[in-house]
């Protein structure tokens, strides 16, 4: 599925909203709604470019380092 610019303009508008509630602990307090974020991206099979559009460098590096980090299976 694709979408359009309106749509990817309103997927980063709502990221940035949550980066500016967040303020200084952007994208710490708000990696679950990234995560959701990457997620709608990748099903609506934005490519790497669209999705760094959308979700912002900070934001993309931050849901990268916890996809890629070991689990924490207790």
């Amino acid at each position: 599925m694709r979408t359009d610019m309106q749509g990817l303009d309103s997927l980063k508008n709502l990221r940035q909203q949550w980066q500016e509630d967040a303020v200084e602990e952007y994208p710490k307090d708000v990696l679950p709604e990234l995560l959701v974020l990457y997620d709608v991206c990748g099903a609506l099979d934005l490519n790497i470019f669209e999705a760094r559009e959308v979700l912002g460098n900070a934001a993309l590096q931050a849901v990268k380092e916890h996809i890629n980090s070991p689990a924490n299976i207790a």
